[in-house]
C-alpha cells in the first residue's frame, strides 16, 4: 500500500513541478517575468486564495464529521507552528538576531498556500482544501505576528491584530459562518467562485517556477546552514508531527491534510519578508529554493507514508 500511494503522490507531486516548470521557462523567456509573479501574488492571494477557501467552505456538506474536523485541524495547525518554533530555538544560536530569524522563519512556516493547498486537492480532494484551508488560516497568524518579529532580527513589535487581520483568516471567519448555515447561492454567483477559485493551484505554481527560476542554484547548496533549515523543515517537523497526531488519534482525510501542511518546504514570502523587513533577500530566496527543490523527494514518502497510517 505504501509503494502503491507513494506512486500516486509522486505523479502529483509530478504535476505540480510540471505547472511550475511552466513559469521556469516563462520567466527564463521573458513572456511572465518574476517581477510579473510578485504582482500577481496580490491577486491570488488576496483574490483568488479566499475565494477558493470561501467557496470550498460553502460546498462542503455539513456534518458532524467535518465540524470536528475544523477544531482538530486547528489544534494540529498550531502544535506544528509551535513544534517547529521550539525546535527553531535550539538552532542557530550563535549567528546574529536576522540571520538566525531567517532561518526561523524558514524552519517554522511552511508553504502551504502556494504547495500543500494544489498538493491536498490533488491528493484528497475539496476535503483537502477544506482542512488545509484551517492551516493556511493559522500560518498568516503566525507569519504576520511572530514570523515578522523573527524575520525582523526582533526589531518589529509583535501586532496582535494581525492574528485576525490577514488574508489567510479572514476568508476562513467569512467561510465557516457560511458553512454552518448551508446557504444556497444562486448558479450565477457559485459557479464563478469555482472558475475563480480553481485557479489557484495553476496560477500559484506558476508564479512558484518564476521564484526558482530566479534562485541561485549553486549558492543554495553550497550553504550548510541551509542543509540545516531543509532537514528541519522537510523532515524532523512533519515526522515528529505525523507520529504525535498519530499518538493522539488523529486519522483518515486530516491526517494527511495536516501532514501535506506540515511537509511543504518554506514560505515563498521568506525572500519577500526578508526584502521587506531588512533581511537578507537573496538567503532568503536560496533557502526557499532548496527546502522547494528537495520537497520534491521528501514529500511523497512523508505524505504517503501518512496515508498509510491515517
Amino acid at each position: 500500500m505504501f509503494f502503491d500511494n507513494l506512486k500516486t503522490i509522486a505523479i502529483q507531486v509530478l504535476i505540480l513541478c510540471i505547472m511550475a516548470g511552466v513559469g521556469f521557462v516563462t520567466d527564463k523567456t521573458g513572456i511572465f517575468k518574476q517581477s510579473d509573479g510578485k504582482r500577481a501574488i496580490d491577486l491570488l492571494f488576496y483574490i483568488i486564495l479566499p475565494i477558493a477557501i470561501v467557496h470550498t467552505f460553502i460546498t462542503m456538506e455539513y456534518s458532524a464529521e467535518h465540524i470536528k474536523g475544523i477544531f482538530i485541524a486547528f489544534v494540529c495547525a498550531f502544535a506544528t507552528h509551535i513544534f517547529g518554533a521550539l525546535i527553531s530555538l535550539l538552532t542557530f544560536r550563535k549567528r546574529s538576531l536576522k540571520e538566525r530569524g531567517l532561518y526561523h522563519y524558514a524552519m517554522i512556516l511552511s508553504n502551504a498556500a502556494f504547495v500543500a493547498l494544489p498538493m491536498a486537492k490533488s491528493v484528497i480532494g475539496s476535503e483537502g482544501i477544506f482542512y488545509c484551508s484551517v492551516y493556511v488560516a493559522v500560518f498568516n497568524m503566525v507569519a504576520f505576528t511572530y514570523g515578522i518579529y523573527e524575520m525582523s532580527g526582533r526589531e518589529t513589535k509583535l501586532d496582535l491584530k494581525k492574528l485576525i487581520l490577514n488574508p489567510g483568516t479572514i476568508p476562513v471567519i467569512i467561510g465557516l459562518p457560511l458553512f454552518f448555515l448551508q446557504p444556497k447561492l444562486p448558479y450565477f454567483i457559485e459557479y464563478p467562485m469555482e472558475l475563480i477559485g480553481n485557479c489557484n493551484s495553476p496560477l500559484a505554481m506558476i508564479i512558484f517556477g518564476t521564484f526558482l527560476a530566479n534562485s541561485n542554484f549553486k549558492n543554495m547548496f553550497a550553504k550548510k546552514e541551509i542543509y540545516v533549515v531543509s532537514l528541519v523543515r522537510l523532515i524532523v517537523i512533519p515526522l515528529s508531527m505525523l507520529g504525535i497526531f498519530y499518538l493522539f488519534g488523529v486519522r483518515g482525510n486530516i491526517l494527511t491534510a495536516m501532514i501535506i501542511s506540515a511537509s511543504a518546504p518554506a514560505a515563498t514570502n521568506t525572500a519577500m519578508y526578508a526584502a521587506k523587513y531588512g533581511n537578507d533577500p537573496a538567503l532568503g530566496s536560496e533557502t526557499a529554493a532548496q527546502t522547494s527543490v528537495l520537497s520534491v523527494i521528501t514529500m511523497p514518502v512523508i505524505v504517503a507514508l501518512a496515508t498509510v497510517v491515517a
